[in-house]
């Protein structure tokens, strides 16, 4: 019997990847999986702690932070001076226009803190109860918006935050494994739930005056 013929078929063969991008996601993946181990967390929560104290040393203390310290924000007099895009407007969701001489105030998760309030709750649920504790705070101050970076792209969204892409380069490479080993420290999946994040850090804004509206008291979403 002759060899059999492949059956036509309308859907094109799916391509190989190329070796190259093999290469780099199998060292990837090793990399990962290896801080992954039990020393590996040890030392990227040595490093991310670390990072959070010289963020205090450089900025000192924040000026306002959620019940239980979760979230921790910094005031910043004009947008331009954290953003990586800085020159650039920026329309939120609700319609704000954040502008790069705008007041703003950065927002920072201290994920050790985070850690120990999962252990009775939700994530989804300790987030928001931070964040109403928070709304009565800001209801009158005059920040345009809350502004942060995450790699997190669905899940700040979620949450009313506009996200917009940075250029490409050295910085954002370095910003990204920061983020990842942030996460790969404090989520109980490890380098599992890091290997999910494939897309780079972003910008992340909601308007002060929507944060409010969404997260105080009762109406809180």
């Amino acid at each position: 019997m002759g060899p059999q013929e492949s059956l036509p078929t309308k859907y094109a063969p799916e391509a190989a990847a190329p070796p190259a991008e093999t290469s780099r996601a199998l060292a990837r993946r090793a990399g990962w999986t290896l801080l992954g181990s039990a020393t590996g967390r040890y030392l990227a929560l040595a490093v991310c702690r670390q990072m959070s104290r010289n963020l205090e040393r450089r900025r000192g203390p924040p000026v306002a932070g959620s019940r239980h310290g979760v979230v921790r924000l910094w005031r910043i007099e004009q947008f331009r001076d954290i953003s990586w895009l800085p020159d650039r407007p920026w329309k939120l969701h609700d319609g704000v226009r954040l502008q790069p001489d705008d007041p703003v105030l950065e927002f920072h998760i201290a994920g050790d803190r985070f850690i120990q309030l999962l252990r009775n709750a939700h994530w989804r649920t300790v987030v928001a109860q931070e964040f109403q504790s928070l709304a009565p705070i800001l209801q009158a101050r005059e920040e345009v918006a809350l502004v942060g970076s995450t790699i997190l792209r669905r899940q700040v969204s979620d949450f009313g935050a506009s996200v917009r892409e940075l250029p490409p380069g050295l910085h954002r490479s370095l910003d990204t494994f920061y983020r990842k080993l942030i996460l790969l420290a404090f989520h109980p999946g490890g380098a599992r739930r890091v290997l999910l994040e494939h897309r780079p850090v972003v910008e992340a804004a909601i308007s002060r005056q929507e944060f409010c509206r969404r997260y105080r008291g009762d109406d809180a979403r």
